[in-house]
This record gives structure tokens, sequence and C-alpha cells, in this order.
């Protein structure tokens, strides 16, 4: 369980109100359920999977989608769209 703690940041908290500390308590646990989730999925082809397999798995998933000069470039074309239809919707006025 240290292992876990110390794979998913719980360990790492600086915190400064109990708001806080419950958010940072609630995403590490929900992390935790979700890779728990995926060794238990994959428990018959990979029975060794572990924290940092999966951490690494991501890393790298997410690392190919945006290592090429397009795929950023697609990823902050799509990111600043969202925020400008945000932007767009919340400042029409409505008559």
């Amino acid at each position: 369980m240290q292992n876990v703690k110390e794979q998913l940041g719980l360990h790492q908290y600086q915190v400064r109100s109990w708001t806080a500390w419950y958010h940072h308590l609630a995403l590490t646990l929900m992390a935790l359920h979700f890779i728990l989730q995926i060794q238990k999925d994959n428990q018959a082809e990979l029975p060794f999977l572990s924290v940092p397999d999966i951490k690494l798995v991501f890393a790298k998933k997410l690392r190919n989608k945006l290592n090429s000069d397009q795929g950023l470039f697609h990823a902050l074309q799509l990111r600043h769209q969202k925020r400008k239809d945000d932007i767009d919707r919340h400042s029409k006025v409505p008559k």
C-alpha cells in the first residue's frame, strides 16, 4: 500500500485548507480505483501489472499523441476552440 500511495502522490500533499485536502484525497482515491480496475480487468493477460507499469503506459500513450508537431498543434487548436466557445457562450446577451 505504501508503494501505491507514493506512486499516486498521496504523500505529496501541500494544502492550506481542509477543502483542498479533501479534493486531493478524492482525486488520489479515484486514481487508485481506476488503476485497481485496470489491474483486475487485465489479471489474466498481465498478472504482474503494477502501478508504475500503468503510469508508463498512459505516459507513452499521451506522448505518442502529442509527440509530433501536428498532434500538439491539433491538441492546442481543440483546447483553444473549446475556450473560445465557452467565452462566446457566456458573453451572449439574452434578448
